[in-house]
């Protein structure tokens, strides 16, 4: 995100997942329904079978600011989250900035960051979150996504 204010934050992953579900649709794919708990943020329905979606709305990706990197998060406020606690079967990162989207399979992601030592970053997030996440140098790891424009 980019706030460090969670409710503005919250904002524009709505944003983001609106605009990946309307990304979805486009191709085919048809609503099922957004969720707000650890498990997911949208189901579709896609070729008859049912598929969930983990979606995170990156807006520091600024051109001229762009560190190159996508942030996982793994633990926020002293409790696993994101990468640790979804049950997606997709994990999607939505570049406003950059106009892309990057899918990866949930599970696919999770052995990408069991077998690489990415570096970890602690206390980002909201002031007081102790949100900590892997950070991905996106052009050495492009080819383990499915990377699109939008």
């Amino acid at each position: 995100m980019a706030n460090l204010n969670f409710r503005e934050d919250l904002i524009l992953g709505n944003e983001g997942e609106k605009i990946i579900n309307g990304f979805l649709e486009k191709n085919g794919g048809e609503f099922i329904n957004f969720n707000n708990d650890s498990k997911y943020d949208l189901k579709m329905k896609i070729k008859n079978k049912y598929k969930t979606y983990e979606i995170k709305t990156d807006v520091l990706c600024i051109p001229k600011r762009d560190t190159g990197n996508m942030f996982v998060e793994f633990n926020c406020r002293d409790k696993p989250s994101g990468i640790e606690t979804t049950q997606a079967d997709w994990f999607v990162t939505y570049f406003k900035f950059l106009n892309q989207v990057w899918f990866i399979k949930t599970q696919n992601l999770k052995n990408l960051i069991n077998e690489n030592k990415f570096r970890v970053i602690t206390n980002a997030g909201d002031l007081n979150s102790k949100t900590h996440g892997y950070l991905i140098p996106r052009s050495v790891f492009k080819d383990k996504f499915h990377v699109y424009p939008i």
